[in-house]
C-alpha cells in the first residue's frame, strides 16, 4: 500500500513526533485567552505537517488528505467514533474503513510502533501536569514510563478507544477510579488488555479524605446534614434498583464515593494484586499486577445482608448470612490484610482497615451474627461448635484441628466464649480443639452444656465477641 517505505520511515516519525508535540500544545493552551496567536500559528504548522506527511506518501495511499487528518485526530484526541462521525458529517461505516485502511498500512510496515512512541513521547509531561510530580515519582518505581510498550489513559477517556494496539504491557489510568461509571467493567478491560504480571497504575479518593478537605466540612452542623445526603445518594441509592437510575441520571456517575477497602477489593475481583498504596495530598495511588482473569462476580458483599464463603462439614463450602461489618468487596481483600498486618490478638486481621465505623459494635455485641440463625435452620450450623471459617483463615490451622473440624458443623456459639477464654488466636483454637474432642466422646451432652456456660459467661460476666 505504501511505496518506498525505508526511505520514509525517519519521516514519518519526525511527522507523528510533532504531530503530538504540537497537538498536546494545542490543548494546554486552550484556557489562555493569551495565547491565541500562538494556537493559531501551531494549527497552521499542524495543517503543513499533514500536507507533508501527504507529499511524502501520497494522497492516493490513503485516499486523501482529509482521511488522514480525520483518522490520526480520532486516535490522537481519543474522542469516540461517533464524536468523530457528528463532527465531520460522515458516516460510523465510513469513518471505519477509513480508520482500518489507515491502521493496515502502519501495521503492514510495523509503523503501530512509531505511532505508539509518538503518543508516549509526552508522557512524563503529562502524567506530572495531570496528577502532579510526586505521582509520577510513584508511577516510575513500577514502570518505565518512556516505553512504548505503555498505554497513557487521559481523563475523560476510554480504553476502547485504543483496542487497535497491541502488545501493551502496562496501563496507567490518570482519571480517579471514583469517574468510571462503571468500575468493575473498566478493571475487566484493563484486564483483557494486559498480559500475564503487566501492571496497572491509578488512583482515587476515599470519601474520608473528599469530606476532609471539603469547604463545607468548616461548618460542623451544616456538614453532617450535607454529608449525610450525600452519604444516601451516593451510596445508598446506587444499591437499589428504582434510585440506580435516577443517581445515574444525575452524577453520570462521575465522583462516586468510594472506600479504600471497596476500590482495592473491586481490583482483586478483577484479577489484580495489590503491589503498592501510596497517599499523596489525601488521593490514593496504587499499583497493581494481573495474576489471573477476574471472577465476574456479580454477587459482592453489597448490601447490609450478605453471605460468607466459609468451610463448612467434610470441607463443604457454605454461605454463612452476617450482617456487614466491612466496606463492600473486603472479603477480596483478606490475603492482601494479613500480608500487610498479619493476625491481631483476637484472631482477626490487624489494623483492619475494612471495617466500617459501626462494624466494631455490631460484633462486640454480637448483633452481626443473629442472621446465622437462618443457616442453623438449614442445617448447616449447629448452636454451638467451631466458628465457621475463610478457606485462607482455614490454611492456617494445624493439621490435626482442621481434622476435628471438618468432622462436624460448625456453630453460632464458639467454645471460647463457653470456656470463658481470650479472644486469641491460640487460646480460641485450643478451645476449639477441647471442646471437639469431647464432643467425639459425649456426643449428646457436650453442646447443651458448652451451650449454657457461654449464656451465663455473656450475661453474667459480660463476655463479648472477639
Amino acid at each position: 500500500m505504501i511505496e518506498n517505505y525505508p526511505t520514509q520511515k525517519l519521516e514519518s516519525e519526525k511527522f507523528l513526533e510533532d504531530y503530538i508535540h504540537l497537538k498536546r500544545n494545542i490543548t494546554l493552551n486552550d484556557s489562555f485567552e493569551s495565547d491565541l496567536n500562538l494556537k493559531k500559528e501551531d494549527s497552521s504548522k499542524l495543517r503543513l505537517l499533514t500536507k507533508k506527511l501527504v507529499r511524502n506518501k501520497k494522497a492516493a495511499d490513503f485516499s486523501s488528505l482529509e482521511r488522514i487528518r480525520i483518522v490520526v485526530d480520532s486516535l490522537i484526541d481519543d474522542v469516540s467514533e461517533k464524536e468523530v462521525c457528528k463532527k465531520e458529517g460522515i458516516s460510523i461505516k465510513v469513518f471505519s474503513e477509513w480508520k482500518s485502511e489507515f491502521l493496515e498500512a502502519f501495521n503492514n510496515y510495523s509503523e503501530i510502533e512509531t505511532l505508539q512512541r509518538a503518543l508516549n513521547s509526552n508522557n512524563k509531561g503529562l502524567i506530572i501536569d495531570e496528577i502532579g510530580e510526586d505521582a509520577y515519582e510513584f508511577y516510575k518505581e513500577f514502570i518505565n514510563i518512556s516505553s512504548v510498550r505503555n498505554l497513557i489513559i487521559s481523563k475523560n477517556k476510554v480504553l476502547s478507544n485504543y483496542s487497535e494496539f497491541d502488545g501493551v504491557e502496562n496501563i496507567v489510568l490518570i482519571d480517579k477510579v471514583n469517574n468510571f461509571r462503571l468500575i468493575n467493567k473498566q478493571f475487566e478491560e484493563v484486564n483483557s488488555k494486559l498480559p500475564l504480571n503487566g501492571v496497572l497504575l491509578g488512583n482515587f479518593e476515599t470519601f474520608a479524605s473528599r469530606a476532609e478537605r471539603h469547604p463545607i466540612n468548616k461548618l460542623p452542623y451544616i456538614s453532617r446534614i450535607y454529608f449525610g445526603f450525600e452519604f444516601l445518594f451516593k451510596r445508598v441509592f446506587p444499591k437499589m434498583p428504582i434510585l440506580k437510575k435516577l443517581y445515574f441520571f444525575t452524577t453520570k456517575g462521575k465522583n462516586r464515593l468510594l472506600s479504600k477497602a471497596e476500590t482495592l477489593g473491586r481490583l482483586v475481583s478483577c484479577g489484580f494484586d495489590i503491589i503498592d498504596v501510596k497517599v499523596i495530598d489525601g488521593i490514593h495511588y496504587f499499583a497493581a499486577k494481573k495474576i489471573k482473569e477476574p471472577v465476574f462476580d456479580m454477587n459482592p458483599s453489597y448490601g447490609p445482608l450478605f453471605k460468607m464463603r466459609r468451610v463448612g462439614k467434610n470441607g463443604k463450602i457454605i454461605g454463612v448470612y452476617k450482617l456487614r461489618t466491612m466496606h463492600p468487596y473486603s472479603e477480596y481483600l483478606q490475603d492482601y490484610v494479613l500480608k500487610q498486618n498479619g493476625y491481631a490478638e483476637t484472631g482477626k486481621p490487624a489494623d483492619d482497615f475494612r471495617l466500617v465505623p459501626w462494624g466494631k459494635v455490631l460484633r462486640r455485641y454480637w448483633i452481626d451474627e443473629l442472621p446465622r440463625l437462618i443457616n442453623v435452620f438449614k442445617g448447616e450450623l449447629k448452636l454451638v461448635g467451631a466458628r465457621p471459617v475463610s478457606q485462607r483463615y482455614f490454611q492456617d490451622i494445624p493439621e490435626d484441628l482442621q481434622k476435628l473440624r471438618l468432622a462436624q458443623k460448625p456453630g453460632c456459639v464458639p467454645p471460647y466464649v463457653a470456656l470463658d477464654r481470650k479472644g486469641a488466636v491460640e487460646s480460641v483454637l485450643q478451645s476449639e480443639k477441647e471442646y471437639l474432642e469431647e464432643k467425639l466422646r459425649n456426643p449428646y451432652t457436650t453442646d447443651t452444656k458448652y451451650f449454657f456456660k457461654a449464656i451465663y459467661n455473656i450475661v453474667f460476666k459480660h463476655k463479648r465477641s472477639a
